[in-house]
């Protein structure tokens, strides 16, 4: 199976190894690049948690501090006034009613 070729057969050797090895490392290198994104992506996940979490607690800050002015600027007789009103106006005591019987008869 021999052939006459103008190329030396120990630089086709050499390429034809070259080729095999290249081949034979793919699957590890594929395997290496997918750990790399994997790693990657879920460092970005994690970034965005953290900046979430960041983002959140400014708000909850800035709601406390609303409140807090609220609460002392307000007059508490008018403030008191208001959640009266507010528990006269709403359904609270009807749900709370029909909650308990709901309960009541899941216990028996």
């Amino acid at each position: 199976m021999t052939e006459e070729t103008y190329v030396n057969s120990q630089v086709t050797d050499a390429v034809a190894q070259t080729s095999m090895k290249v081949l034979g490392e793919a699957p590890a290198e594929a395997v290496g690049i997918l750990y790399q994104q994997m790693a990657h992506s879920i460092g970005l996940a994690l970034q965005n948690v953290i900046a979430q979490q960041q983002h959140s607690y400014t708000i909850h800050n800035a709601i406390t501090l609303a409140a807090s002015r609220q609460l002392l600027t307000v007059d508490p007789a008018a403030a008191a006034k208001a959640s009266q009103e507010l528990m006269a106006d709403s359904a609270v005591t009807d749900n709370l009613a029909a909650l308990q019987s709901v309960v009541s008869k899941m216990a028996e």
